[in-house]
């Protein structure tokens, strides 16, 4: 815990330090290396966020501790995520808001799924997981572990969970049988199957893996206005992406960090319409969170979504 308090206040200290450009970007937006934030790198790409008279400036960040820590710091005032970590934040009196979901698996199209090594295939799967499970705690990848094991009547706590936060790495230690089981986002799930892993379960339909915007209150109470044209610049990206998938390959090639072995092969996702998450997406989650002791008390879904900025 005394090294996560050091490494927090250690990006703080860096974060705060930074000399921005005298103008001032009307929205500076945390981004994440993922498939899921692509319409965010369209809309820069195609200068959609010009069109709609707003400047923004993207800031990606290698982890989402690192988006955390910039957007507790005020560094920026908007940021690509889940759920839950916007709720961890906002029970903490950090005082963000999801405007939107940008992204969701649908029943055509997964975004995480539960993979067993090579050497683990064809046994029982709640032997496997005894033996061992990667996660990282209180996070969507620990949030999806849970209802992936539950969705086969298997108790969490009869799972060796191994915690490995670096994603990566844990891919590469499952490929190699280092540990039997992890659950991985796309495209590495792919990867994980490539080099002989095999995936048993997937979120396609279930709604569980929504990836949303979400905004300070302060921005959403001084600027309505910006946060709309925000939205109105993803949607146009979405639409364009669902269009030309092929077009976009490069950018999501490059700021989505697509392996070398996929660039070529890896499907570019389909994004829906922006629309709101439901209540009960919301409260699953904060069921979750709190019965695990992360926060203190649930947080309704009024307190936790901003309705009437999707265009």
């Amino acid at each position: 815990m005394r090294l996560i308090i050091s490494m927090v206040l250690f990006l703080i200290s860096i974060l705060s330090g930074m000399v921005y450009a005298d103008t001032a970007p009307d929205i500076r937006f945390g981004a994440l290396p993922v498939i899921q934030s692509l319409p965010v790198f369209v809309a820069a790409e195609k200068g959609y966020f010009k069109e709609q008279g707003i400047t923004v400036e993207i800031i990606n960040f290698n982890s989402a501790l690192e988006r955390d820590v910039a957007f507790t710091s005020g560094q920026i005032s908007g940021y690509f995520g889940d759920i839950l970590t916007c709720m961890v934040l906002r029970s903490n009196r950090i005082f963000i808001k999801v405007v939107s979901v940008v992204h969701n698996a649908t029943k055509a199209q997964r975004m995480f799924g539960l993979v067993v090594a090579p050497k683990y295939i064809g046994k029982d799967l709640k032997e496997t997981v005894g033996v061992g499970i990667a996660v990282s705690s209180n996070t969507i990848l620990d949030y999806l572990t849970t209802k992936f094991l539950a969705a086969r009547g298997i108790p969490v706590s009869q799972a060796k969970m191994v915690e490995i936060k670096n994603i990566p790495i844990r891919m590469q230690m499952l490929a190699s049988g280092q540990v039997p089981s992890a659950v991985l986002p796309e495209p590495l799930t792919t990867l994980a199957e490539m080099k002989g892993a095999r995936t048993l379960m997937d979120d396609k339909g279930t709604g569980w893996s929504a990836t949303v915007l979400a905004f300070s209150d302060t921005l959403l109470a001084r600027h309505p206005d910006k946060v709309k044209a925000f939205l109105r610049a993803i949607e146009k990206a979405s639409e364009y992406i669902n269009r030309n998938p092929e077009d976009v390959r490069p950018v999501m090639n490059r700021e989505c960090r697509i392996p070398d072995q996929l660039k070529q092969s890896f499907m570019v996702p389909t994004f829906p319409k922006l629309a709101l998450p439901t209540p009960r997406q919301v409260d699953d989650v904060s069921q979750w969170l709190y019965q695990k002791g992360t926060i203190k008390k649930e947080v309704p879904y009024a307190q936790m979504v901003a309705d009437g900025y999707i265009p």
